[in-house]
This record gives C-alpha cells, sequence and structure tokens, in this order.
C-alpha cells in the first residue's frame, strides 16, 4: 500500500512538483527528436504542460467516480513492470528515470501511473454500450434498411449506392487479396512498428523509406482473425451484407460488392462513436 499512497499523495498534494516531472520527461522526449525544433519553452510552455497534467489528474477522477475503478498497488506495480519489460528504447527511459532522479516513487507516480489510467479509462470508454448506443442504434437501422432493399431484389451495386448516402464521408472500398501475403512483404518496417506502438494499432505511417519497397495490396489475412472470421462466415457473394461489428472507435457495417476466387472488394460504413476527448471535457 506504501507506494500507491505516496504516489496519490504527490499527484494530490503538489501540482508544481507534478508540472516540474512532466517538464523533465517531455524534456528527454524532446532532446531525441530530430531535425530543427523550436526552443523546449516554446514546444512545451507552461500552460501547455499544466494542461497535461490537470488532464492525467482529471482522467484518474472519472475513472474512480464514472466508473468506480480505483488503482491498487497491484495494478502500479505490474504497470511499472510491463513499462520495463516491454520498452523499445531501454536507453530513453534509463534517461526518464534519470530525469526523475532515479526515484522509483517518482517514476510510477508521474509517469506510470498516468500511462495505466488512461489505458483502464479508455478502455472503459470504449466498451461503454450505454454511451455508444445511439452510434449502434444509427448502424443497425442501415443495416436494416439494406436488408430490406436486398429482400425487394436490390443487387451488389444497388446496394453500395444506398449504402453511400447513409454516410459518404463514412464509407470506403477495399479491394483484398485472398493468397496469403508475399513473405518478404509480411514484416512492418520497424519504424511503423515503433509508430503502432506509441499511437495504436491503427496508426499508419504517412510515409515510410521502405514504402517503395512493399506490396502495395491489401490482404485479407493482415485483418484481425475475429474480423476475418466474421466476414468470411457473412460476405460469401457479393451483395452480401455483414453484422455490426464493433471496433474501439466505431461500428461497422460491410457489403460485399464483388467477390472471386482471389479477391473481395468490400464497402466499408463506418459510423464513429463518440470522441474521447470531447467526452473527456464533458465531465465534470
Amino acid at each position: 500500500m506504501l507506494l500507491l499512497a505516496l504516489c496519490c499523495a504527490a499527484q494530490a498534494g503538489d501540482f508544481a512538483s507534478l508540472c516540474a516531472a512532466r517538464a523533465a520527461i517531455e524534456r528527454v522526449y524532446y532532446d531525441h527528436r530530430l531535425g530543427t525544433k523550436p526552443p523546449f519553452e516554446q514546444t512545451l510552455p507552461p500552460a501547455t504542460l499544466e494542461a497535461l497534467v490537470r488532464k492525467d489528474l482529471k482522467q484518474e477522477t472519472v475513472l474512480r467516480e464514472h466508473y468506480g475503478v480505483a488503482l491498487t498497488p497491484a495494478l502500479l506495480q505490474a504497470e511499472v513492470e510491463r513499462i520495463n519489460n516491454t520498452t523499445r528504447a531501454p536507453e530513453m527511459l534509463a534517461e526518464i528515470k534519470a530525469a526523475l532522479g532515479n526515484d522509483p516513487l517518482r517514476f510510477a507516480s508521474v509517469f506510470a501511473k498516468p500511462i495505466l489510467v488512461e489505458r483502464l479509462l479508455r478502455n472503459r470508454f470504449e466498451n461503454d454500450d450505454a454511451l455508444h448506443a445511439p452510434a449502434r442504434r444509427a448502424c443497425e437501422a442501415i443495416r436494416a434498411g439494406l436488408l430490406a432493399a436486398k429482400t425487394n431484389g436490390a443487387d451488389a451495386l444497388q446496394l453500395v449506392a444506398q449504402l453511400r448516402p447513409s454516410g459518404s464521408n463514412s464509407v470506403t472500398e477495399t479491394t483484398w487479396q485472398l493468397a496469403p501475403r508475399p513473405a518478404e512483404t509480411n514484416a512492418p518496417a520497424v519504424d511503423e512498428l515503433e509508430i503502432k506502438k506509441r499511437f495504436g494499432p491503427n496508426a499508419q505511417l504517412v510515409s515510410s523509406a521502405r514504402e517503395a519497397d512493399r506490396d502495395p495490396k491489401y490482404y485479407f489475412d493482415n485483418l484481425p482473425p475475429s474480423l476475418q472470421n466474421v466476414l468470411r462466415a457473412q460476405l460469401r457473394q457479393a451483395g452480401n451484407i455483414s453484422a455490426v461489428i464493433e471496433t474501439s472507435g466505431a461500428f461497422l457495417l460491410f457489403v460485399a460488392r464483388e467477390k472471386s476466387h482471389t479477391t473481395l472488394t468490400v464497402a466499408c460504413l463506418a459510423v464513429p462513436k463518440r470522441s474521447y476527448e470531447q467526452w473527456l471535457q464533458e465531465q465534470q
């Protein structure tokens, strides 16, 4: 209990020290940025650092009061161990610890704890059925309209055309190769792995040093296995309509436009869930 108690005391009792610690952490990241950059004080002025710290504290309060989740010593210790055991930048992590005075309690309080809190809160938010019910209902209503049109004889192209007015800005078309991706193009670039680690599994590079060497096609077997299973069962031929599929950020609805032995072309409507950042701002 001592670790968690000291961490809570540090966060609640000394806002200035939290801001100083955040500045020390951000300066390590700043020092590792390449290329021309403005001075640190312009990149992250005091007001910005204070806003970041206030957001960390607010997320902890919302997690506790809205979802009834309070951190335990075991959770916090496990997060410290996870960071230590999975980091791909051990030298930078060592610099961060040094910037915090190589104090394990301070490291847990100002570095590990905010990461843990945000992950737990985002997970609760993304899986809050009541919160995202309006978006699900909207997607289900669109699916019901497509099923009715199909019953009345609409073909695949007509179904795709009907899907687009439902949310033209949110409809995309993709052709997946059903054959396995060639082995030499399977491995993602190192820079892509780092981007996905920092910003989430759906993050993509704007450009990559290896982009010209990589296969530009989309491969069905690169989809998450659970999504593969659903689409393989539900999109067997052109004109098939999938169930509403929930992801962390949206509800998806697929219509098979074309299907052959080698490719599957689909139109996908994404009905976004509520924005996490906007929802967090609304919490008092």
